[in-house]
Formats: C-alpha cells, structure tokens, sequence
C-alpha cells in the first residue's frame, strides 16, 4: 500500500484540525474536507491536476479518495494514527510526523486550504459542513444519478468555477479564505434546503394524486 505523500500530509493534517474542534475525524469527514480544501485551491486558481491526488462518486461513499482512504489506512498500521469512539486522532508519533512534514516546501502551499476547509467547521455545524458540500455542482449531480464518475474532472472545473466567479464578486476582499469557505458552505446549505422541499412538494404532490385516484 503505497499512498501519495500529499494524501499523507492531508490526512494528518485534517485530523489533527478535526480533533481540536470535534474530538475527532472520521474517514468521510477526512474525505469531504479534504475535497473541499481542494476545491479552495481550485477558488484560487489552481488545477484540480495539480492537488496531488483525485476524488471520485462511487456506489458507497461520495466524494471519495482512493488515496485519502489508503493514506489514513497507512498511518493506521503505522501507528500514527489512533481510533476511538470519537473516530481518528494523531499518536505522539504522527503529531511528530505531521510537525515534520509541515516544515517541507512541498506541502506549505496546501496548509492554507487545509486549515480554511477545517476551520469552516467552527463556524457551520460540523455536520452541516459535510452535508452542504453534497450540493456542490459536480457531486450533486452524481448522487441525483447515483452514478460512479470522477469529480473535478474538466467539465466539473468549469462549473464550480462559475460558482467561484460569483462568491469572489461577494466577497472581494477576503484575503483568509475562511471567509470565502464558509459563504459558499452557506450558500450550499441552502441549496440542500431547497432541494429537500422540492422534494417534499413532489412527495406531497404524489400522494394527492394517489388519493385522488382512490376517490
């Protein structure tokens, strides 16, 4: 089991984050901060190409990181991670580690979206964060499909970059993306919000018409 050094450093940081604000990180919510801090170096202008490692919809669990999955896997057997009720944290040894590796210039440019993504969860529910980022463009339509598809691929890219356009007119001069992470999770809150009652109003419409035909 070989994982990438950058789904490694991820890993270790996203949990080390998680701990300090929820007690602890369990592997989907590695995987949706994850995804959402590459999607803030997307807001930035970088390539999904370039973040070091691919997300993808499967059948079981969406978004979903081969490499995040086999990262945390390694640290686990490692013995740089632990595992208790309140899901992951980091031994002394990947405390060590993750201290290490963050002094590297490889890994530096990724802190700063690594840090906002985690952040956003002191500011939205933790939760809330995770079920929000099911309405990003690309991701919403996989699940709506249920279909196993990569995420971020280029066309994906150019739909949440129309996303991006508009929340960088809304909020121009933030220089923290913190800001900009937890509008767009607010905004996406609201998509859940609207496509829950839509539903609803379908369900409900459904059943009337039911009823009309058993009258």
């Amino acid at each position: 089991m070989n994982a990438s050094p950058e789904a490694t450093f991820d890993c270790l940081s996203i949990i080390d984050e998680l701990v300090q604000i929820a007690g602890g990180a369990g592997e989907s919510e590695i995987a949706n901060f994850g995804y959402l801090s590459c999607l803030l170096s997307v807001y930035r202008g970088a390539p999904p190409s370039d973040w070091g490692y691919g997300f993808a919809a499967t059948k079981v669990a969406a978004p979903y990181s081969e490499d995040l999955s086999e990262a945390l896997e390694t640290c686990r057997l490692s013995g740089l991670v632990d595992e208790g009720a309140s899901g992951f944290s980091l031994s002394s040894r990947g405390l060590a580690e993750l201290e290490g590796l963050s002094g590297l210039r490889r890994f530096s440019p990724r802190r700063s979206y690594l840090r906002a993504a985690c952040q956003s969860a002191t500011a939205i529910p933790l939760p809330l964060v995770t079920e929000s980022l099911s309405a990003e463009p690309q991701l919403r339509q996989a699940l709506r499909l249920a279909s196993q598809r990569p995420l971020l691929d280029e066309a994906g890219r150019h739909v949440v970059l129309s996303h991006f356009s508009a929340l960088a007119q809304a909020v121009p001069a933030a220089e923290d993306l913190f800001v900009p992470a937890v509008v767009w999770l607010a905004y996406l809150a609201r998509q859940v919000e609207a496509d829950a009652a839509a539903l609803s109003g379908d369900e409900r419409g459904a059943g009337q018409e039911v009823e009309n035909l058993e009258h």
